[in-house]
């Protein structure tokens, strides 16, 4: 449904309640209004799709923010009065104005009439399609994930692992710090020794999610003398990414290897020369978090191609929430 300002009834009534029900994305009346949780601020819900594909912050700046409908809003919405667009005398409340405009105006004839029905069937005909696509590509590409709550993020995985693999993948759960143990032990314990490929995902207590790839195999490796002192391994597919933003990095330079994976037996999943791109801190890594570095600071050279903490929306440590590991296979 559209409306517009143009024949909107300008009464005392809109005038107090104006900055409320305009969308500041699109200057007009909010259509199913939605409502950003941390900041308040409501908007068209179509908007707010077509702002999310650019930004990962809401137009008033929170961070990976989450929208609620605003009913409130919606019931404001609701007591407007409009002028018929096909120039009829009736005053017709917001609620009824879509009926009115498409099916229900003495103006329109029996071939306007037809087309809107027409137009609208063809359109809940596309919606269907869409939604029998999704129902087929969710139950092929079934994944047992308590971090990937919708079909958008789960879009975006398939996506970003089919530019490197041909159809048919599956993603197989070895690891869940909630469920396995949160330690390095019990990490390298299910992952280590997999040929094809690990996705780890990394949730943290502010909902932003991200993690790696990478073909190369990972390993708890102990130095006998000096336990704290790890390898790195390079895989000839290594990217990060990001779900929120649904953005991937690769590798600064393919040319130097060894820099894709960090493994130590006491850690969790390390990405990057020494872990420098993100470390997964040893101990409960549940409760102690993880941090990522900052590019040439103190030395440190990040290996994969982000900006300064870009992964976790400009911080250096974050606390996790989740972190789970899958097994690429065929």
């Amino acid at each position: 449904m559209s409306c517009s300002l143009e024949y909107l009834i300008e009464d005392d009534f809109f005038k107090s309640i104006k900055e409320e029900v305009i969308c500041t994305i699109c200057l007009d009346i909010k259509i199913e209004p939605i409502m950003c949780t941390k900041c308040q601020n409501s908007y068209c819900s179509k908007c707010i799709k077509n702002w999310e594909k650019k930004s990962s912050e809401c137009p008033f700046k929170c961070p990976s923010p989450s929208y609620i409908t605003a009913r409130v809003v919606k019931n404001l919405i609701c007591k407007l009065n409009f002028r018929c667009k096909n120039g009829c005398d009736e005053i017709i409340p917001f609620e009824k104005l879509q009926a009115h405009n498409e099916f229900e105006c003495k103006k329109l004839n029996y071939k306007d009439k037809y087309e809107n029905l027409l137009q609208k069937y063809n359109i809940l005909l596309e919606e269907k399609k869409k939604l029998q696509e999704n129902f087929d590509f969710l139950f092929k590409f079934n994944i047992d994930s308590m971090i990937l709550e919708n079909s958008n993020e789960i879009f975006f995985i398939h996506k970003i692992l089919s530019n490197n693999y041909k159809p048919g993948f599956r993603l197989q759960l070895l690891y869940r710090a909630t469920r396995d143990g949160d330690t390095g032990p019990n990490f390298h314990q299910c992952v280590d020794n997999k040929q094809g490929g690990i996705l780890v995902i990394i949730q943290t207590d502010k909902n932003i999610k991200f993690g790696g790839f990478s073909d190369a195999v990972w390993i708890s490796y102990v130095n006998p003398e000096k336990k704290t002192i790890g390898k790195n391994f390079c895989g000839n597919i290594d990217f990060l990414f990001q779900i929120n933003s649904q953005k991937t990095f690769a590798l600064k330079n393919y040319m130097k290897k060894l820099t894709s994976i960090f493994c130590r037996s006491d850690v969790g999943p390390c990405f990057g020369e020494l872990g420098e791109d993100i470390w997964i801190r040893s101990g409960n890594f549940l409760q102690k978090g993880g941090m990522l570095h900052k590019d040439k600071e103190k030395g440190r050279i990040c290996s994969f191609d982000t900006k300064d903490y870009e992964l976790n929306n400009g911080e250096p440590n974050f606390n996790i929430k989740e972190l789970e590991a899958f097994w690429l296979q065929y």
